[in-house]
This record gives structure tokens, sequence and C-alpha cells, in this order.
């Protein structure tokens, strides 16, 4: 299990922009075989920060999404709208525990 909670702070005028260029991105993500989990959150109080939460099965899936066409397209257009540069943190998933949520999507299937 691969986890993953980015940081991403955007320019305050660049938000719907921002979210115009993430909404193609993410439907994309989410048709990959190796991803777990995929959302992106924004903070309430501050509109231009966000947090993208991704999982994915292993090293693999998540080497395989960052050489993807769509996430070098996507990475290309958010870039110059970005106030800072994105902060991706790794984490170990404890509750629910790794084989919980690979059981969760099997009986979903």
């Amino acid at each position: 299990m691969n986890t993953w909670l980015t940081a991403i702070y955007i320019k305050p005028e660049y938000v719907d922009k921002f979210l115009e260029a993430t909404t193609p991105f993410a439907e994309e993500s989410l048709r990959e075989s190796g991803l777990v989990s995929f959302a992106l959150l924004q903070q309430v109080e501050t509109s231009s920060h966000f947090s993208l939460f991704d999982v994915y099965h292993d090293d693999a899936a998540r080497a395989a999404h960052l050489s993807s066409v769509h996430y070098l397209m996507w990475l290309e257009i958010v870039t110059p709208l970005l106030a800072e540069p994105m902060t991706p943190l790794p984490y170990l998933p404890i509750f629910p525990p790794p084989e919980d949520w690979e059981h969760h999507l099997e009986t979903e299937s």
C-alpha cells in the first residue's frame, strides 16, 4: 500500500482554473488499475488550499501514475497556478488496515 497526502496551495485568482484542470485529471486517475483511492479536498476557510489524497496498490502503481500522460499534462497546467511548490508526503495507513482497503475493493466488483 502506497499512501500520499499532497498539500496544494493555489494563487487565489487561479482557483477556478485549477479546478477546471483537475477535474479531467481526477477522472483519468480514477481509471488507473493500480489506484485504490483518490480524493481532492478543498479547505473551507481558505478556498485556495487543497489536499490531494491518493492511495496505490504498490510503488509501481504510483510510479505509473507519476509517468502517465494525464498526470504530466495536469502538472504542466497547474504548476504556474501554484502559490508555492506542492508538498507530497507519504503516509502509512493505520485504520482501516491495508488488507481491509483491498477487501473493500474486491467486494465492490
